[in-house]
Formats: C-alpha cells, structure tokens, sequence
C-alpha cells in the first residue's frame, strides 16, 4: 500500500493544478526523490517500532487517506482562481 500510495499522491500532486501535498514534511509539490526519501526514511522506523495492532490501525487510516486523494482528485475543480465567472456573472465550469 506504500508504493500505491506514494505514486497516487505523485500523480494527483502534479496532474491537477490545485492539489497539494498535505504533508507537512513535504513542499506542495514535491518532486519524486522528495517522495521516496519521506516514504523510505518514515515507513521502515514506522514499522519496526510498531505492534500488530498499529500497524492495522495505520494501513487503515492510510487507506482512508488514498480513497480521500482519489475523491480530491475527481471533484476538485480545474479552474486556474478561485472562481471563473462569465462576463454575465454566472458561475461558469471549467472541468
């Protein structure tokens, strides 16, 4: 589930314009080396110092967090602002 959610998060970050990382250890658009050595560094200490239990609790909470992205992803809007709105005033979509 690591590498799912690793290179899911990729994706999304640099496919869609106003997606960002939610990591606070990472930029808002981290760069793969930057993925990979936060996954690499946290994953292995995680596990190694973690029970049977946490670690379901953990693959839990992780796969929320993909099945939240992949909902981001999907229903968050494309538009470059905050609003694209026509000449008229009407609210215009640009998905």
């Amino acid at each position: 589930m690591n590498f799912l959610d690793m290179s899911m998060s990729y994706h999304y970050v640099h496919d869609h314009p106003n997606i960002k990382e939610g990591n606070p250890l990472l930029p808002e658009k981290p760069n793969a080396g930057q993925f990979i050595l936060q996954k690499g560094l946290t994953a292995p200490l995680l596990a190694a110092n973690s029970s049977y239990e946490d670690m379901v609790f953990y693959n839990v909470v992780l796969t929320i967090v993909v099945l939240r992205n992949h909902y981001l992803y999907n229903t968050t809007s494309r538009c470059a602002g905050p609003a694209n709105y026509h000449v008229d005033g009407y609210n215009v979509n640009c998905n």
